[in-house]
């Protein structure tokens, strides 16, 4: 775990230290903020393409944890965590704090996941994921109609994005970027027998049709 405090209303930028490359299991405890029970944290590469958002959970000594996902620190590269609020009309990152990475060799023993969040969910609840609804920035897996997992704030801020089906993946980017990002594999989301979904836009959800 590594400990970061905010003592002043004017600090909104901070460096703490503590993580090392193949740590796994690791926590971000933030003192000194005053936010709602379970607030978001984006957390992302310095100078890298990975970004994940993250609850930030609120503890009974009015800190914030903050779980940091293992593949987060397997290539190396420094962290930032930007703490967010947001409602129904504005957004606001409040704090942003820097995490350096110590690079180190891989341990053989390593036990860490380098699965990325939504392989995690499908992994978790073994369940085939046949619809993926997405509504402005909120990205929901639903199996048979019903949601599943839990919801996903993709990194949206007032710009649109597309999303394209390769022979492996589907994958997401900016309309303004040139940059594509896989959102999920078609491994991970085969039908029962092995095969390969097709795709549709019906009223706003990306369907998976499994041909028989």
């Amino acid at each position: 775990m590594i400990i970061a405090r905010f003592c002043s209303d004017g600090q909104y930028y901070k460096t703490v230290y503590g993580l090392a490359q193949w740590d796994y299991g690791q926590t971000l405890q933030v003192y000194g903020l005053q936010l709602p029970d379970q607030g978001e944290v984006h957390l992302t590469e310095e100078f890298g393409s990975l970004a994940l958002p993250v609850p930030g959970i609120r503890q009974k000594d009015g800190s914030i944890a903050i779980e940091i996902p293992d593949i987060l620190l397997q290539s190396g590269k420094n962290i930032i965590a930007h703490i967010y609020v947001c409602d129904d009309e504005q957004g606001e990152t409040l704090r942003t704090i820097l995490m350096p990475v110590k690079k180190r060799a891989r341990p053989e023993n390593y036990g860490g996941s380098s699965l990325t969040p939504m392989q995690e969910i499908l992994n978790e609840l073994r369940c085939r994921a046949d619809d993926l609804n997405l509504q402005e920035d909120i990205l929901q897996l639903r199996s048979g109609g019903q949601a599943i997992g839990s919801r996903i704030r993709l990194p949206i801020r007032e710009r649109e994005i597309e999303m394209q089906k390769t022979s492996t993946a589907i994958e997401w980017r900016y309309t303004d970027s040139n940059e594509w990002n896989r959102l999920v594999t078609l491994d991970d989301i085969r039908g029962p027998a092995g095969e390969t979904p097709e795709f549709e836009i019906r009223d706003g959800h990306l369907i998976a049709v499994y041909q028989k």
